[in-house]
Order: C-alpha cells, then sequence, then structure tokens
C-alpha cells in the first residue's frame, strides 16, 4: 500500500517537479543572453572604489545597535560648546574627533575619512557632514559620500534604481526589475537591460517576469511560463481524474450490487422457511403434546427439536424486521442480565471478557446483538491475529469492544480487493460481515466503530433499564 501511495503522489507533484526545474533553466538561459547582450553600466572595479555600505540606503539613519539617543544628544552638546568629553562608548571616539575639527574650524583630507569610520552616529557619513560644512572640498573626498549625496560619483548612474533594487543587488541577487529596464549583477560588474533586449528572449523562451501567480520567485521577480498548462499536464491530470473516478464508480456499484443481491437471496430465504417451519412447528407441537410417552434419550432429542424450531421461528419473525423496506418497526427488544448474555455469548467462542459494570439487567435487542457481536469474534478470530478478548463499558451508551492484535485493512485496502479481479480476496468475508453488523446497529439506533493498530470494533448502542410493569 505505502508504495501505492508513493505513486499517486509521484503521478500528482511530478509535472510541477519537472516545470520548476524547467522555468529554472529557461531564466538562466534568458539571464545569460541578455548579460551578453548589454554593455557594462557599473564595473566591479568601479563598485569595490566605494564603502559598500554607504550605497545602502540604510546608511542614512542613526545605526541603534550601536549608539544611543544619549550618545547622539552628547555629540550635539560638543557641536554647541566645542568641548571634548568622556565617551561612555568607545565607538563614539571617531565621531567626538569630527565635531571638534568641525567646531575648531579644523580641514580633514581623504586620508582621515579613509582611516577613520566612515558612517556618522547620528546617520549618514562623515563626507556628508563635512561637505555641508566645507562646500569647496577637494573631489578625493566624495567617494566617502553616501549614495544619496547628488555629489557621489556613481550617484547619476543609480539613480534610476530605487534603494530596494540596489541593497538587492548589492546583496548578492543576480537581477532586479525597475520598470522595463532588467538591472543585472554579475562577477563583472552591474549591466543595464533594456526592454527591447530582454523581451524578445523571454518571449523564445516562453517566461514572464511579472505576473499575478508565481511558479518561481526570485529577487522582484515574479517568474512564470507563458504555456504553463500545457497540453501533456492536461491530458494527464484528466487521465488520472479518469481512472480515480472509474475505480471509485466500479466500488460503489459492485458494493450497491452485492447490498441488493443479499438482500434479495435474504428475503427468498425467509419467504420460503416460513412454510417448512410453520408444518415444523405442527410436528413440535404433536411431540410436545406425547413428550411424557418417550424414553428419556427420545425426550432429549425432542427437546432439541423444539429448543431449534423455536430458534428458527424467532429468525424468521426478527428477519421480517431486517428486511423491511420502510424499516418503521423498531427492533424487538428483551429485559435480561447483561453479564448473564456476555457470559453465553463468550463462552460459545472460548474467548475471555471483561466487564466493569457488574450484574445489571437492561433491556437491550439481545438476539439482534448477540447476531452482531457473532459476527464480530469470527472476524477476529479469522481475520485478526493473537489474542481476543471482548471489554464491555457501561456509561451515557452500551459499548462492547472486541479487541485483537491484527493490523485492520484501511479502507483504499479493502476498496482494491473488491475491485482487482485477480488479487485474493480474504477481506471479502469480513466485509459482508461488518456490513450486517453496521446495518443491524443502525437499526437499533447505534453505530459500529473501527479502529486501527491494533484492530478494535465497538458495537456502541443506547439502553434502557426495565420498567416495573
Amino acid at each position: 500500500m505505502r508504495k501505492l501511495r508513493l505513486a499517486l503522489y509521484f503521478l500528482f507533484w511530478l509535472p510541477t517537479f519537472a516545470n520548476a526545474e524547467s522555468l529554472q533553466d529557461k531564466w538562466q538561459t534568458l539571464y545569460q543572453s541578455s548579460w551578453q547582450a548589454s554593455p557594462i553600466f557599473v564595473s566591479q572595479q568601479e563598485l569595490s572604489h566605494y564603502p559598500k555600505a554607504l550605497l545602502k540606503d540604510r546608511s542614512r539613519y542613526p545605526d541603534f545597535n550601536k549608539f544611543s539617543w544619549q550618545d547622539i544628544a552628547s555629540l550635539a552638546a560638543i557641536q554647541q560648546t566645542c568641548q571634548t568629553i568622556q565617551p561612555s562608548n568607545s565607538a563614539l571616539n571617531d565621531a567626538i574627533e569630527f565635531e571638534l575639527a568641525l567646531c575648531q574650524q579644523q580641514t580633514l583630507d581623504s586620508i582621515w575619512f579613509a582611516a577613520h569610520s566612515k558612517k556618522h552616529p547620528a546617520g549618514g557619513s562623515f563626507a556628508d557632514r563635512y561637505v555641508a560644512h566645507y562646500p569647496e572640498t577637494r573631489e578625493q573626498i566624495h567617494p566617502f559620500l553616501t549614495i544619496t549625496n547628488p555629489l557621489h560619483p556613481l550617484y547619476t548612474k543609480l539613480q534610476p534604481l530605487t534603494a530596494e533594487g540596489r541593497e538587492a543587488l548589492l546583496d548578492g541577487y543576480r537581477a532586479w526589475q525597475q520598470g522595463d529596464v532588467l538591472w543585472l549583477s554579475g562577477e563583472q560588474g552591474w549591466k543595464v537591460v533594456p526592454h527591447d533586449v530582454w523581451k524578445p528572449i523571454a518571449n523564445e523562451q516562453g517566461i514572464t517576469l511579472s505576473g499575478e501567480s508565481c511558479s518561481f520567485r526570485y529577487s522582484n521577480l515574479c517568474l512564470s511560463e507563458t504555456n504553463n498548462d500545457t497540453l501533456f499536464m492536461k491530458v494527464m491530470i484528466f487521465s488520472l481524474l479518469i481512472v480515480l473516478f472509474s475505480i471509485l464508480a466500479r466500488s460503489l456499484f459492485l458494493r450497491t450490487k452485492q447490498r441488493k443481491e443479499r438482500q434479495f437471496v435474504l428475503q427468498l430465504l425467509t419467504h420460503e422457511l416460513r412454510t417448512p417451519i410453520t408444518s415444523l412447528g405442527l410436528t413440535v407441537e404433536m411431540f410436545r403434546n406425547r413428550y411424557d410417552e418417550f424414553p428419556d434419550a427420545t425426550q432429549d432429542a425432542v427437546w432439541r427439536l423444539i429448543s431449534d424450531y423455536q430458534r428458527l421461528s424467532q429468525l424468521t419473525e426478527n428477519s421480517k424486521v431486517y428486511l423491511s423496506t420502510e424499516q418503521s418497526e423498531p427492533l424487538l427488544k428483551q429485559n435480561a442480565s447483561l453479564e448473564e448474555w456476555l457470559e453465553h455469548v463468550c463462552e460459545k467462542h472460548n474467548i475471555g471478557y471483561q466487564c466493569e459494570s457488574g450484574e445489571v439487567e437492561l433491556n437491550l435487542p439481545y438476539y439482534w446483538l448477540t447476531i452482531c457481536l457473532d459476527n464480530l469474534i469470527k472476524n477476529a478470530k479469522q481475520h485478526g491475529q493473537g489474542e481476543v478478548l471482548v471489554n464491555v463499558t457501561l456509561a451515557d451508551k452500551l459499548r462492547i469492544e472486541v479487541q485483537d492484535q491484527g493490523d485492520f485493512p484501511s479502507l483504499l485496502q479493502r476498496t482494491l480487493s473488491r475491485v482487482t479481479p485477480n488479487a485474493p480476496h480474504k477481506h471479502d468475508n469480513m466485509g459482508i460481515g461488518l456490513t450486517i453488523v453496521e446495518h443491524l446497529m443502525k437499526q437499533a439506533n447505534g453505530r459500529l466503530i473501527i479502529l486501527r493498530n491494533p484492530t478494535r470494533c465497538i458495537l456502541e448502542i443506547a439502553y434502557e433499564h426495565p420498567t416495573a410493569d
């Protein structure tokens, strides 16, 4: 069964896996072809000239992981008093030196900016603040500006790219779509691929980079195949649905047919048995009238005959209710001791039982419960494994549990056993017995519960205590 389930899962998910793998290959082809068709826009050597941290948008804001509001406030105090302080945070040393230099009108060269940290604790870079203070500063300091500063050497080139796109490429993503333009990153640097270059390649590969549904996401690209619903996938899925529907329909048809055939046979037997049983009743009545005339050995045989006749007569009478098409007549109930009835049934099958309720008398359809319990015990002994035990509990409802150590077959196993012509139908007998039990329990306003690992078949039924006449 596990192999069958794995095969079904494989059939369902194979198109998805194949599609994902094919889509990645097509994306790689699109990337390589677009890369080869476009010149370098920003070389890797050019990018390496500038501190990577200053090329990211977050460099404009204070780094509260390293500095507190008190640290930033102390730098503001230096700007006003022009006096040094003893910082509680050693990371403020470069900022204190920088603020004192500005306050004292001391010039700083590019060597200072290269040797010290690049970001100011209050946000931006030291070079941003220095250029704002000294606009006529030399261009050697410009590489230490943040990318949002118009004086930065890459500002003009990277201005069309959003902050999110710039950070995605800096963080290692190899592509970013900005409007109709495709930005690509590689070992040699960054390239800008216009729409009229990458779009024909994408059409040739049969993929789109944006859409409502994505088969594969990369960066801000939403990759999907334009011919996602291929004829092959449609035919395979449709065929699989037809096969599953056919199996289900055949199973339902066979179950309905078997149920009707069993009901017809039972109706026929019940009808045909009435005449001989009636005739047998006359014979039994004749023997009963002359009972005292018979010797002891014959009296024992007559007594067994009378007992068997009563059982046949009761079976015929009760079968009218079971086979009734209207099902309006309730099942006949009797008052009896639960434990005595249980002992009688289990003793026939030579199995043990446990009854926690003790000696209690209940009003139940004992005749039909006997048929149900007999069927469950026979199934457990024939199809189960290990010791068979009957457990009875009495709460809001009466629960009679027949347990063995076997593994009850799943619904799929039982269905395949019925619909497979060449398979050994070792569960057929069990299925017929359980069908009878389930039907009887429904008519008795109860139910049959089946649990697996280990096998437990439970009869659950409402009960009544006998009422005094």
